[in-house]
């Protein structure tokens, strides 16, 4: 019997596992543009057809046709099934699997349910705590900052007193002992060894949780000048600073198209306080690759807002950087004066903070506008130095419009021919010598898809996919076309199944990304559906493809009627009168559909 890991899980496990870097385990690979390329370790080949695009987290060969997210590529390299290579690229990334088969690792998921427990009563003891009335430094600690009783209360934010046991003492008496409560970080043992006191002291509590609602850890801030400032919990079973985000659990519902990334829990809060809830924060260390591939799967557009002095404008390069790496669309947020989000809220309110983030510099106006800040234009030399730094920039942007765009730009601002830049783009572009480029198709496809030797059938089945493909690309196409489409308008069993699962997921805001989409689909079309979001689905307007593609399946579903009613009316002697006429109602209606379409 196949064994069922919880869907959260699977994804958990596929977004540690980065596929180039798994993939670079088996297969020697160079970059090309913003994918990579090498030998099919599938078959026989001399020229480089493989490709791995880490931005979608899939690989597909254009050479044998195989492709997938990382768990296909260890199915097909392993030899494995499916929880074979589940269980494998867990142990890669230590990720223990629940309710296995060994007492092991049923005593793990036991373990991982106490401390979940744990932090619920110790995050009901803290709240408590910040209203007891005794403890009124912490309220007005909160007053000074202006954070509401309501917007306290939705964050469960809370206040550990300075006491050096009174957790520890809380928790003993609801009968957990030593053992696990040194398990959750929560507490820490003496040095002597024979005691035990509270990590979080003097502090007000930030409950952390996962984006699936569950408290995972505790971030504490100093009321006074103590330091450290800020602390967090330390990496348990559960809580893992790298793998979450603070308030994704509320950003990922916001409903909105692009999430904001921010420096502290404070200026989350403020924002929220101030209806701005498409607002999260990274745990007390810099973005990783995990946390972008977890925004990636929520928002269209991720928003650096980092503060305005150096560390901050630094993180927010990395940051950059990174998001961009994993296949964001990022962009950088500037607030005037080296004001931080929390104070410029306060002061300006949130319509003037949204007009800010409308404004926000792409990733290549930001390097532009830092390059300009330390390089002195004012000089030919410094000028020259400017060019050839921002040609470097130009030349690694992939689309040939926005290249063109900052070319004609920067062409009329320092008086530099628009050839002149362009050649100097050009020669950072050139294809490295001795490496031959794959062939990419024709992106025009839907007016002469597959037109010889297919079936109508054939093609249409090929549209359905193609949409649920764009959907995973792109969330935000769901939108447009909910209204006008819905599973059971899919021809084909299989899709239909699938479409039910990806509109549920978009339908509450869970979102769904192309790698995800292959696991859904299965092993027997995971190769399909890796060829057509790889080759066939590189769209100038996706909203305008997925709209041509459902009036090709509306019109396949009429020409599918109008001929089950001709085949009717052929044998008219076996139905009455009034339900041919019914048909023929029915036929007219059909043809007059189709001509309107």
């Amino acid at each position: 019997m196949r064994i069922h890991y919880p869907e959260e899980l699977i994804e958990d496990i596929r977004i540690s596992n980065d596929i180039l870097a798994v993939v670079g385990e088996y297969v020697r690979l160079e970059k090309k543009g913003k994918n990579y390329f090498g030998l099919c370790p599938f078959h026989n080949e001399k020229t480089p057809s493989f490709c791995v695009d880490p931005g979608k987290q899939l690989y597909y060969c254009f050479g044998c046709g195989k492709g997938g997210s990382v768990i296909q590529f260890i199915m097909e390299t392993e030899n494995f099934d499916y929880v074979e290579a589940i269980k494998f690229l867990a142990e890669r990334v230590r990720i223990p699997l629940p309710e296995g088969d060994s007492e092991q690792e049923r005593a793990i998921a036991g373990k991982k349910q106490d401390l979940l427990k744990i932090n619920v009563e110790a995050a009901r003891f803290f709240y408590e705590q910040l209203n007891n009335q005794r403890n009124f430094q912490a309220r007005e600690y909160l007053n000074r900052r202006k954070v509401s009783k309501s917007i306290a209360r939705k964050f469960g934010i809370g206040y550990s007193p300075e006491e050096w046991d009174i957790l520890y003492r809380y928790l003993r008496k609801k009968g957990y002992d030593d053992d696990i409560l040194l398990e959750s970080g929560l507490i820490l043992k003496g040095k002597s060894g024979r005691s035990c006191f509270d990590r979080f002291r003097g502090r007000i509590i930030f409950p952390i949780f996962d984006v699936r609602g569950n408290l995972i850890g505790f971030g504490g801030r100093v009321i006074n000048d103590g330091s450290p400032k800020y602390m967090n919990s330390p990496e348990t079973l559960v809580y893992n600073k790298r793998k979450n985000l603070f308030a994704l659990n509320f950003a990922k519902n916001s409903r909105e198209k692009r999430i904001i990334i921010v420096e502290g829990y404070m200026d989350v809060i403020s924002l929220h306080q101030y209806g701005i809830i498409n607002t999260v924060a990274s745990l007390g260390t810099a973005l990783t690759e995990n946390q972008g591939r977890l925004l990636k799967k929520y928002a269209e557009e991720i928003v650096i807002s980092y503060d305005a002095d150096s560390a901050g404008q630094a993180a927010a390069m990395r940051g950059l950087d990174l998001l961009n790496n994993v296949g964001c669309n990022v962009k950088v947020l500037l607030i005037p004066n080296g004001k931080d989000p929390d104070d410029f809220v306060k002061q300006n309110g949130s319509d003037e903070f949204k007009k800010l983030v409308e404004k926000a510099l792409s990733l290549v106006e930001y390097k532009i506008k830092a390059l300009k800040k330390d390089i002195d234009t004012n000089t030919t030399d410094g000028k020259i130095s400017f060019l050839n730094k921002a040609a470097d920039l130009l030349s690694k942007i992939d689309n040939n419009m926005e290249r063109e765009m900052y070319i004609k730009k920067m062409s009329k601002e320092y008086e530099i021919s628009q050839e002149s830049i362009y050649a100097e783009v050009l020669k950072r572009i050139k294809p490295a010598k001795g490496f031959k480029t794959v062939s990419r198709i024709d992106r025009n496809r839907l007016k002469n898809m597959r037109k010889k030797g297919n079936s109508e059938f054939e093609k249409v089945i090929e549209c359905e996919r193609i949409l649920l493909c764009v959907l995973s690309i792109n969330n935000s196409v769901y939108r447009v076309i909910k209204d006008r489409l819905n599973p059971e308008d899919f021809e084909d069993e299989k899709d239909r199944e699938i479409a039910k699962e990806v509109f549920s997921r978009l339908e509450n805001n869970r979102g769904i990304v192309p790698a995800e989409l292959i696991n859904l689909v299965g092993d027997g079309l995971s190769d399909i559906f890796a060829r057509l979001i790889q080759g066939e689905c590189n769209f100038d307007d996706d909203k305008k493809a997925v709209m041509d593609i459902i009036r090709r399946m509306e019109m396949y579903r009429l020409d599918k009627r109008e001929k089950e009613i001709l085949e009717l009316l052929s044998t008219s002697q076996n139905h009455s009168d009034e339900n041919i006429e019914k048909l023929k109602q029915e036929l007219n209606s059909i043809l007059l559909e189709k001509k309107n379409k």
